[in-house]
């Protein structure tokens, strides 16, 4: 026997297909040896049960039950999701250095590193806390795992970063659960285990630092899938702050910081910057009630990753107003009689609906009324000519109304009732001159006859593009009177 291969197995053939090739480790309670599936040519891991001389023979009987028990929970549990490490097999063989029976259990081999192993390398290369986000990332494959076990009824009990692997798989990196080594079934028909995968009397087997109140003292209440969020709760805060959260020196240490009511970890007590949300989460999920904790990891990954998204929303910058019109600077042209240094506003999106549209588009009434306050009388429309002044050679369509090609161009506005129905003659005005027009200027103008339906469509376009002359005008009008507003870029 010797240290690097406790049970001298290196070399021998278990069962007939199992070689050991070489001892990778031990804790407490196992020897870990590399091997090879013979019949697959594959890499295989060995766990072997290690037990004190010191243990009395009822103990003993009850840890290589347990030992036993622990394989088909493994087995069971690694059928149902791929994150919790394979149990591919188990057994019992003779230790050539001990003559001891040793149960042992084969399973699949991880290729990468513990995640107790890259926290300790990110503090020696002096690297400082995670983003949640990343955080999240991280430990995703084994929350599913874990929320996987608890709705099998199995609590694990025992989870901390060795406990945890980082194993490179052919869909990349990806974290899963090594031991459920000393698990707790909270009913005896869960994943058809049965009574005997029980705990092991009062024997308390779990990492300190990581431990939850009710694991130090029964009084705080039950051990439940709460346990473990409580103890994932501190694997995440660790994550994130690149330290250890509890620490201490002995077992009394730990269950002194467990137990204080009044200094509960969280991140800001760590001094991690988080959101209101994600701070709530942490306090819950630490609390010292396990009542008050999440039900299991799934609920607890669930409420986590909504925290993350309320802070992330919370914390963007505030949006710029939604309407934010901008001004621009008219040339004065010359002659017009309009005020000086008029301003158009303009807004930088179309209205969202026809409501809208309508609440921001004057009426023509309006426009009229806005524009005589600015201009004065509105001008009224230039009588059509008569068929004189038409080139010579030139002969008018039947039933039409001439339009003499160097006509003046059309005023601005003109008052609704110089636009006739169509049908109608239109009614001729002249141009204001402060007073009432003369009675022959009016008899003067031409009439279309109004039996002519051509003459009805010119009309009718004639007074379309009339309106919305005077619209344009009026609306800018309008906004020249409207105080200006600085244009934003």
């Amino acid at each position: 026997m010797t240290s690097s291969d406790p049970f001298g197995l290196v070399g021998q053939v278990l069962d007939g297909q199992f070689r050991v090739d070489a001892h990778v480790g031990e804790g407490g309670f196992s020897v870990v040896y590399r091997g090879t599936h013979v019949g697959l040519s594959e890499p295989i891991a060995l766990k072997c049960l290690k037990l004190p001389a010191a243990l009395g023979s009822a103990l003993v009987d009850s840890f290589v039950r347990r030992f036993r028990d622990e394989s088909r929970l493994q087995y069971k549990l690694s059928q149902g999701n791929l994150y919790i490490v394979r149990s591919l097999a188990s057994g019992t063989t003779l230790a050539p250095a001990t003559s001891a029976l040793v149960p042992y259990t084969v399973l699949e081999w991880l290729e990468g590193r513990s995640l107790a192993q890259e926290f300790n390398d990110r503090r020696e290369a002096g690297l400082q806390g995670r983003s949640l986000r990343e955080v999240v990332a991280l430990l995703d494959s084994a929350i599913d795992a874990l929320a996987y076990a608890h709705a099998q009824g199995v609590v694990h009990r025992d989870l901390n970063p060795g406990n945890l692997f980082l194993a490179r798989t052919s869909a990349g990196i990806k974290l899963k659960i090594l031991d459920f080594g000393v698990a707790k079934v909270l009913a005896d028909a869960a994943i058809a285990i049965g009574p005997t995968a029980r705990t092991v009397g009062n024997v308390r087997m779990f990492a300190p630092a990581y431990g939850a109140p009710e694991q130090f003292d029964d009084r705080s209440g039950a051990i439940g899938p709460w346990t473990d969020v409580y103890s994932i709760a501190l694997v995440v805060l660790e994550a994130l702050a690149d330290r250890t959260v509890m620490e201490g020196e002995h077992l009394g240490e730990f269950a002194t910081q467990a137990l204080d009511p009044m200094h509960r970890p969280s991140p800001r007590a760590l001094g991690v910057p988080v959101g209101d949300a994600t701070e709530k989460v942490f306090n819950q999920a630490l609390a010292l009630d396990p009542t008050r904790r999440p039900r299991d990891a799934g609920e607890f990954w669930g409420m986590l990753k909504n925290a993350l998204q309320v802070d992330s929303r919370s914390s963007r910058p505030p949006h710029a107003e939604p309407y934010s019109p901008v001004t621009l600077r008219m040339k004065e042209r010359s002659g017009s009689s309009g005020p000086p240094g008029s301003t158009l506003r303009m807004d930088r999106s179309p209205p969202r609906s026809a409501s809208e549209l309508l609440a921001t588009t004057p009426l023509p009434s309006v426009v009229a009324a806005r524009a005589s306050q600015s201009f004065g009388a509105p001008t009224a429309l230039t009588p059509l000519p008569g068929p004189s002044a038409l080139p010579s050679g030139v002969t008018p369509l039947p039933g039409s109304s001439p339009l003499s090609p160097d006509m003046a161009p059309l005023p601005a506005l003109v008052p609704l009732s110089a636009v006739s129905s169509p049908g109608a003659p239109p009614r001729a005005m002249a141009r204001h001159s402060g007073s009432d027009p003369a009675p022959e200027r009016a008899s003067a103008a031409p009439s279309l006859p109004p039996q002519s339906p051509v003459a009805a469509v010119l009309v009718f376009a004639l007074a379309v593009l009339v309106l919305a002359g005077a619209a344009g005008v009026g609306w800018y009008v309008w906004h020249s009177q409207t105080p200006s507003i600085p244009a934003h870029p």
